[in-house]
């Protein structure tokens, strides 16, 4: 059979005939997409994405701690080992602790505190009409909410009003923000303030010796039941009723708490030569009732453990706590015996006991008695950190011919205060840096496109010739 010339258009490719050019476009292409994943990962949470992904997983589970009195007649003594083992567990570095007596308004507080820090570095970096914006944003959640936040939120929402009044030059109101802030957190130093500039170091002597002599009055706080640890400016001062004399005159933030009560919170203003009394009525916590009687089957039955552990995993789960530790506590004139169980986030189930000494680390040995329980680490006592962690940026003049004294110091305002703050948190969206990324991922991506396209079109068309021979016969010998 003669053979068929047929007419062939070769199949389209989707690379270019060079394979250097192919392997140029395939980087090319991976590099834009990695560009743009990188930055949308990174998106709204600016340069500290990963360390608040790291917090968020260091924070991962929450303990309740429980203590049962052998009988009624120890229960004031039970409720006060309970109240130290909550302080110490705010110290654990893995855990956070469950609280029998929850604060209210959570919400409202911790986003009054992250305006108030945005506040204070907003005036760091001497940009203060950003942080009039979040002032005065604070200002209105703490009206709404007056009692969210504790007396250090306070401090620092004050002392952070006072410093943007000195950079208005409104001496007056900077100075009586920055007294009720010394007055709520009387442990402030001058190396808190020598980062905001000289007039703030200059303001913060003048106020320091301002409170020195200011009046003194009485307050008395009132928890009505009886029930109810108080607290003045974040110190122990009694249970049910607390009588303070000789405080000093100005704000003071009072917080009254109760196990399976919900705490309570009033800032109150002592008037020099004056009485002031204000009560609290603390009202029952959601899960008030399964904590009574939880507590109540856990004292009568301490000494079966079966019975005991099917309870603490029921009450746990009642209060929504991811971790237990209930202990009967039995206190002697120098040593403090602590019996009980813990239940693990694992839903490992064990017996604990310890003896503690009552000598000058007795609040220590609690709390690694607690950090060793739930196996955690102890960070910093919360309780002794200063209101405001900042270090001094003052930078000495190194420039020629400059004196290497005091006099020679200045304050750099674009110096980062850490290393994590190069500037101002902004919207990803509003960084030069973001819109060069998109648009240089765009073009690589594009270009690879154009480069893959490019090829094919300018081959459109072209034909050649194909033989196929049919000649099927076979040749003769």
């Amino acid at each position: 059979m003669a053979g068929i010339d047929m007419k062939h258009h070769e199949p389209t490719s989707l690379l270019p005939r060079s394979r250097g050019l192919r392997v140029a476009v395939a980087t090319l292409t991976a590099v834009a997409l990695v560009n743009l994943q990188w930055w949308s990962v990174l998106s709204g949470q600016s340069a500290h994405w990963l360390p608040q992904a790291q917090a968020q997983t260091a924070a991962n589970s929450t303990l309740a701690i429980l203590c049962v009195p052998t009988n009624k007649k120890t229960a004031d003594e039970a409720e006060g080992i309970e109240r130290l083992l909550f302080e110490a567990s705010r110290r654990l570095d893995t855990v956070r602790p469950f609280d029998l007596s929850p604060a209210p308004a959570q919400d409202q507080a911790a986003k009054a505190a992250e305006n108030v820090e945005d506040a204070l570095r907003a005036l760091l970096l001497r940009t203060p009409k950003r942080a009039q914006e979040r002032l005065t944003a604070t200002e209105a959640a703490l009206t709404e909410a007056p009692n969210a936040g504790d007396e250090r939120l306070l401090a620092r929402y004050h002392k952070a009003n006072g410093l943007a009044f000195l950079a208005n030059n409104d001496l007056v109101k900077a100075r009586d923000a920055i007294a009720k802030s010394m007055v709520l957190f009387p442990n402030q130093t001058v190396d808190e303030y020598t980062s905001y500039g000289a007039s703030a170091r200059e303001m913060f002597e003048t106020v320091k010796q301002l409170i020195t002599n200011l009046g003194t009055g009485d307050l008395k706080v009132v928890s009505k039941g009886g029930r109810g640890d108080v607290f003045v400016d974040g110190a122990y001062r009694g249970t049910g009723v607390a009588v303070l004399e000789d405080v000093a005159a100005g704000p003071h933030r009072i917080t009254v708490r109760a196990p399976g009560q919900g705490a309570e919170r009033k800032t109150v203003d002592v008037v020099t030569g004056k009485v002031m009394t204000v009560e609290f009525d603390l009202k029952p916590a959601p899960f008030a009732q399964e904590l009574d009687g939880g507590r109540k089957v856990l004292m009568d039955n301490f000494t079966q453990p079966a019975l005991v552990e099917d309870r603490i995993r029921e009450l746990r789960n009642q209060l929504g706590a991811d971790q237990m530790l209930v202990l009967r506590p039995k206190l002697a004139k120098k040593t403090t015996e602590l019996n009980g169980f813990f239940l693990g986030a694992d839903g490992v189930f064990k017996t604990v006991k310890i003896t503690i000494d009552k000598d000058e680390k007795y609040l220590d040995k609690i709390a690694d008695f607690v950090a060793t329980t739930v196996g955690s680490k102890l960070a910093a006592d919360p309780t002794t950190a200063p209101l405001d962690a900042r270090q001094s940026v003052v930078t000495q003049n190194k420039s020629a011919g400059a004196a290497t004294d005091a006099a020679s110091a200045y304050i750099d305002p674009n110096a980062p205060l850490f290393e994590d703050e190069k500037k101002e948190d902004r919207p990803i969206t509003k960084e030069w840096w973001f819109w060069t990324a998109i648009v240089g991922g765009a073009a690589l991506v594009g270009g690879g496109i154009y480069l893959l396209t490019r090829g094919t079109s300018a081959e459109k068309g072209a034909t050649g010739t194909l033989q196929f021979n049919l000649n099927t016969s076979v040749p003769k010998p």
